[in-house]
């Protein structure tokens, strides 16, 4: 049972802009990246907070991950450094806080989050072996 608790405006807002009319997991999925495409406002700077990682590292977020990946997790492809490597990768978008204000792409994030906290995913946690 989730430990978050219900928010309304949060709640109506997820069923009636981001599933709305939904009826599997690939429908979702797509009604969130369309919903998170939409809504980000990329690029942006961020810090990720790469699950295993000791510390949070400062990227540039550049778009969302192609449709096929996000058909399992909502990821943003980010360019980082790591000494002198420079790359870009996906990363899944809950590990990704932006560093500039922008009420529109906070929601947005903040509304990604909340549906995960709430124990949603986009698969059945039996079918994806995958590890984010």
């Amino acid at each position: 049972m989730p430990n978050v608790p219900l928010d309304e405006e949060r709640e109506n807002r997820i069923t009636d802009e981001i599933v709305v009319d939904c009826y599997d997991e690939s429908e979702i999925a797509m009604g969130w990246y369309c919903y998170l495409q939409d809504r980000l406002e990329f690029p942006f700077e961020a810090e990720w907070f790469a699950a295993g990682k000791p510390r949070s590292q400062l990227v540039r977020a550049i778009g969302m991950a192609d449709e096929e990946e996000c058909q399992t997790h909502m990821c943003v492809e980010i360019e980082y450094c790591e000494g002198e490597i420079e790359d870009a990768i996906s990363a899944p978008l809950e590990e990704i806080y932006p560093s500039g204000k922008s009420a529109q792409r906070e929601e947005a994030i903040e509304d990604w989050r909340y549906w995960l906290e709430q124990g949603n995913s986009l698969v059945d946690p039996d079918e994806y072996d995958e590890e984010y």
